[in-house]
């Protein structure tokens, strides 16, 4: 009986249509799971970096690279 269904091509082509509607619907999810993932990452990696630089500064160890900051502002400033 199920292999007289799936040769019947609309009842094969609207099963088809299903499964792929529900796996995209799934992959959407795991993307927006994934991106939430990321930003949380995102952001505990940005405030260990703050805390680093705070703490360099506090401690006198900060390093500027003068060469580096003036060609970025240089190229900021061309655009």
């Amino acid at each position: 009986m199920i292999n007289h269904l799936m040769n019947n091509a609309t009842f094969s082509t609207a099963i088809n249509q299903a499964n792929n509607k529900n796996t995209s619907q799934v992959n959407a999810k795991n993307e927006t799971i994934d991106d939430k993932q990321k930003t949380k990452e995102n952001v505990k990696t940005s405030e260990s970096k703050v805390d680093t630089i705070k703490d360099a500064i506090k401690n006198g160890t900060y390093k500027i690279d003068l060469r580096g900051s003036a060609e970025k502002l240089a190229q900021e400033l061309l655009r």
